[in-house]
Parts: structure tokens; sequence; C-alpha cells
């Protein structure tokens, strides 16, 4: 089973993203900010990691920085509520896989997921 790590400081787009991914037929593990995430990653194997950009602790574009750093090949798509240029091309800088924008389609992130894991 395809394994997705959900970081996401808002607790209810968290619940709802793990939800959703979930009634897909994915297991999903959940982290607060990047901080948790590297914590969750550093014990268990993830297939993608759906992630928030801005976040108290350590934010999306560190948190993906850190994932590559330590050689880890989970695609990374980044979940954010401004889509000015700047941010996406800091996010691909850091090593994003995707992007997407707030609010979420379900059917979207769904679409965006399966490019990455078939």
């Amino acid at each position: 089973m395809v394994r997705i790590l959900i970081v996401e400081d808002d607790v209810n787009t968290r619940k709802l993203m793990c939800a959703v991914l979930k009634q897909n037929g994915f297991e999903t593990l959940q982290a607060e900010d990047g901080v948790a995430a590297l914590e969750v990653m550093d014990k268990e194997h993830i297939d993608l990691v759906v992630c928030d950009l801005m976040m108290p602790n350590m934010d999306g574009y560190e948190l993906t920085r850190n994932v590559r750093l330590f050689g880890a090949g989970a695609p990374v798509i980044f979940l954010t509520g401004n889509a000015k240029r700047e941010y996406v091309r800091k996010a691909m800088e850091a090593g994003a896989s995707d992007f997407i924008v707030k609010p979420i389609n379900q059917n979207h992130v769904l679409d965006r997921i399966a490019k990455f894991i078939g």
C-alpha cells in the first residue's frame, strides 16, 4: 500500500486530506510541521509527501531541502494558499515535485498524486 505523509499545520485540512486519501486506498501518516515530518520520515517508509508551504517551526521549503539533503527520493507536493511565481520558483528550487494551490479540490489532488505513484 502507498504511504503518504500529510504535513499541514491546520488540523482540519490535515484530517480532511487524510480522510480523502484513505477513502481512495492510501495509507496516511500525519505531521503538524516540518520538524514532526522529519521525525516520522526517520522512523517510517514514505512514498510521497503532501506538504503545506507555510508552517511554524520548519516550513515546507526547509523540510523539502532536508528531505533531499538526506537522500529521500519521495516526491513532495506542496499545498499553498499563495500562487505567486516567486513561491512556485522557490518551491521547485527546494526540490518540490509539484505545487497545488488552495482551496483544495480533492480530484485535482488525487490526479497529481497519481502522476507520481501511478
